[in-house]
């Protein structure tokens, strides 16, 4: 099993299974699960989801239910144990979006590493632990502006709030500022979440 990324071999199948480990396959998993346009928001259409995931991820054959459901955990959390999980209160807030930060990010990757990510190869893992080092980009800058609350605007002047409010507005993410649940659907959706435990996957690693 996979543990160290500075010394084992980067996994390609989960209990004897194969496993697409592309960084597309892991950010076209985090796209399906969090598909409520092309999905319905109810037990059929998340269980959907969690299928297409499923496929995204097995390359030839799926494994049982429970394995599967695993694997996809294990896949999306990078081999990290779910007990070593840092707690964080903001876990189902969206911050950055692979559609909305398509640019950013790629641009991110080109200035901090010169890795031009419609070229090249790399393993979930490899994305990941260099997704987590994007300091100092404009990507990054980004996700810090979103993440900025009420209690964090109180230090600066009232111009530099209304700009920063300004800028907050005009960096949101669409799908969250369109998107109005009900309590009950926020709730399911959570639920979901935690069954599947992935939702809080790229706000852990970018803490």
């Amino acid at each position: 099993m996979y543990e160290n990324i500075l010394l084992d071999v980067l996994p390609k199948e989960y209990e004897g299974y194969l496993i697409n480990y592309s960084f597309r396959t892991g950010i076209l998993i985090s796209q399906a699960l969090s598909d409520t346009d092309t999905f319905k928001d109810d037990d059929d259409g998340r269980m959907e989801r969690l299928f297409t995931a499923f496929n995204l991820l097995y390359g030839k054959g799926l494994p049982p239910f429970e394995i599967a459901l695993n694997g996809l955990k294990w896949f999306m959390r990078c081999g990290v144990p779910e007990n070593n999980r840092r707690p964080n209160p903001n876990d189902n807030k969206e911050y950055f979006s692979f559609d909305a930060d398509k640019d950013r990010l790629f641009s991110a990757f080109m200035v901090r590493y010169r890795i031009n990510l419609n070229r090249e190869e790399l393993h979930f893992f490899e994305f990941i632990a260099l997704f987590n080092d994007l300091s100092k980009t404009s990507f990054r800058n980004v996700v810090d502006l979103r993440q900025m609350d009420s209690k964090e605007l109180k230090k600066y002047s009232k111009e530099d709030r209304a700009e920063i409010i300004r800028q907050k507005k005009y960096f949101a993410i669409e799908k969250t500022l369109n998107n109005k649940f009900t309590e009950e659907q926020i709730k399911a959706i959570d639920e979901f979440d935690k069954k599947v435990g992935i939702a809080w996957l790229f706000i852990y690693f970018m803490i």
